[in-house]
């Protein structure tokens, strides 16, 4: 099932879109982390993946993909 979000342009991203989504993969991978943080291409699908699922908003976008690297980390670490 393929369905379009009002800010969507099929297969085009605008430069607002890219600029939301560059904000948020470097804000993720600035954040301190761990020796082992997360993986460059991991962050990157994550963050298209939730921008996709309309969280388009930079700051929203980089909480919660920083939440959800942590908790990935944690789960590594603690089971």
């Amino acid at each position: 099932m393929c369905f379009q979000y009002e800010h969507q342009s099929q297969g085009v991203f605008s430069n607002e879109d890219m600029r939301v989504i560059q904000t948020a993969y470097n804000g993720v991978l600035s954040e301190q982390w761990e020796p082992l943080g997360p993986d460059t291409a991991d962050v990157a699908r994550y963050v298209l993946q939730m921008y996709d699922r309309g969280i388009v908003e930079a700051d929203k976008l980089t909480r919660l993909a920083s939440l959800h690297f942590r908790y990935r980390l944690d789960m590594l670490r603690y089971g």
